[in-house]
């Protein structure tokens, strides 16, 4: 503890961590809970349009989260325990979601499914109408299953093919092995899963917007506070009620969860090919990851169609007329790219300084430090966005309507991206040789910036790509902060749509999906296979 306080700079820098932190990140939470007056919390029971928000919320929370678990739990079985045809498909597929902006699904299903939708009226006549409580469903589920496929994949790979092996010695097969060995053995993965697609169900606001139609829930509910009734106090209110339960969700799968162990691991390394997959079981599962495939090409396809057919839904003909507009009023989408390049620059600097304060530093306050450096994950978006706009709209902090209170906003939100990667990148280098740089004379930042950030290359680009995407595509957190002076191409897709433009609107969101992909593949070619874009 006394060797730090001999390094001014080191201080400094933990001062200057502390502050940020503190100023970006508990004060718009802290001003957003204090808005309200005791008396406004207190009339939520009597407010039947805030029950019923609530009430929605919570009952899509439960069919999204339960939905998106059990295709992302078929997805990761098909992927490490099956021989099903096609399975490295399957996941190229089930990856795509987590790459397009966070409205794109919902977006794209209206296209495809709407009342005037391509498949729906002009295949099979149908006036069906996808705009409610089923639509968000769907769509919520397509957009967050891939996210829970993933976290169970990684625990389904851990457990080795040997124990069902030995099951099956046992006289256990089929239903009965997965029931008493494999299921309880990626208990943990499952809850791990249901939990963090439950945030960010609860917590979604683009889909929502776009497809939920009178069906409220607790993010667009405070949207319509504000922008229709100028409620402030009403939006500060709901969006307090959601960060509860997200918060919740948040501690209960990083401290429980995380630190629950299902040891597989018996001393001895085992090579066993995986147990040949039944041919009902094995069809079964093809089909089903063939019938989402479907769905999640049908995001893409209406995406792209919209964004060059004449007028959806009665005239097709291809045209350039959409890009022609797009391209007329591009200020939307430099700002965007402007936005988030900045914010992802600062964000993954930032969080890589703060984890190696917290993994290579004993200070007071360090477990606060790690806390509030991932804190931004629990909070929703909508909630953070109404901080930023009661925080820093009056003097002598007047961010209001500049690109700073959308940048700040953009940084800060991402610091758990970063930290977290940066954090699991630092435990993997040996303190050995920080420690014999500090017996020949270095200073903890020469260390620092000579010795472990280079090896954190891969850690920080990965950091700043997933940043980046995330800056790029956000809706929630910059729905309160935009004006004409700093509007984005997010918030000018939604004015868009809500206005009947719906092939401007595809080939603004079409723009915007591209420009991610090219970022993504610019990272491959200039950096290989050891980026790690999504570590959850």
């Amino acid at each position: 503890m006394r060797k730090i306080f001999r390094e001014p700079l080191l201080v400094a820098t933990l001062l200057l961590v502390f502050l940020g932190l503190g100023f970006f990140v508990l004060y718009p939470m802290v001003s957003v809970l204090t808005y309200p007056s005791i008396q406004d919390f207190a009339s939520i029971p009597g407010n039947a349009r805030y029950l019923r928000a609530i009430y929605n919320t919570f009952i899509m929370v439960l069919l999204s989260t339960t939905s998106a678990v059990v295709i992302g739990f078929l997805f990761a079985y098909t992927f490490t325990r099956t021989n099903v045809p096609l399975k490295k498909v399957f996941k190229t597929f089930a990856l795509l979601p987590l790459f397009s902006p966070p409205f794109m699904v919902a977006f794209s299903y209206i296209l495809m499914f709407g009342r005037n939708g391509l498949i729906s009226y002009t295949l099979f006549g149908v006036r069906y109408d996808i705009i409610g409580w089923h639509g968000l469903w769907l769509s919520e589920t397509i957009a967050f299953f891939p996210l829970a496929a993933l976290i169970m994949e990684g625990v389904l790979q851990s457990i080795p093919p040997s124990l069902e092996y030995a099951g099956r010695n046992l006289g256990a097969t089929g239903w009965k092995l997965f029931r008493t060995v494999t299921f309880p053995l990626a208990r943990p993965g499952v809850a791990g899963a249901a939990l963090l697609v439950a945030i960010y169900v609860l917590a979604d606001f683009g889909n929502p917007i776009m497809i939920a139609g009178s069906f409220i829930v607790l993010p667009t509910e405070a949207w319509y506070r504000v922008s229709g009734w100028g409620d402030v106090t009403g939006a500060a209110v709901l969006t307090s009620i959601l960060l509860l339960p997200a918060f919740f969700f948040f501690v209960f799968q990083r401290y429980w969860v995380g630190k629950r162990e299902y040891t597989t691991i018996t001393g001895k390394v085992t090579l066993v090919d995986i147990p040949p997959t039944k041919w009902i079981l094995k069809w079964f599962l093809f089909g089903c990851c063939t019938l989402v495939s479907l769905l999640i090409l049908c995001i893409f396809f209406g995406l792209v169609a919209g964004a060059f057919s004449k007028g959806w839904g009665f005239d097709y003909r291809p045209t350039l007329s959409h890009w022609h507009h797009i391209f007329s009023y591009s200020q939307p989408l430099i700002n965007s790219l402007y936005y988030a390049i900045i914010a992802a620059l600062v964000s993954a600097s930032f969080a890589m300084v703060s984890a190696y304060l917290v993994a290579r530093k004993e200070f007071v306050g360090k477990k606060t430090l790690d806390f509030i450096a991932i804190l931004p994950a629990a909070i929703p978006g909508v909630f953070f966005g109404i901080g930023y706009s009661l925080s820093f709209n009056t003097p002598p902090i007047d961010l209001y309507g500049t690109s700073l209170i959308i940048i700040f906003s953009m940084i800060f939100w991402n610091i758990p991206i970063g930290y977290q990667t940066a954090h699991g990148g630092f435990q993997q280098i040996a303190r050995s040789l920080g420690e014999a740089a500090s017996n020949l004379g270095a200073s903890s930042l020469r260390i620092f910036w000579d010795i472990e950030l280079p090896l954190l290359k891969s850690a920080y680009i990965s950091a700043f790509i997933v940043s980046f995407i995330r800056a790029v595509t956000t809706l929630s957190v910059i729905i309160f902060l935009v004006t004409s002076t700093n509007i984005v191409a997010t918030f000018r897709i939604l004015n868009l749509v809500n206005d009947g433009f719906l092939g401007q609107g595809a080939a603004l969101t079409a723009a915007l999906l591209f420009l991610t992909f090219v970022i993504l593949g610019c990272a491959r070619l200039l950096f290989g296979r050891k980026i790690e874009l999504f570590k959850i």
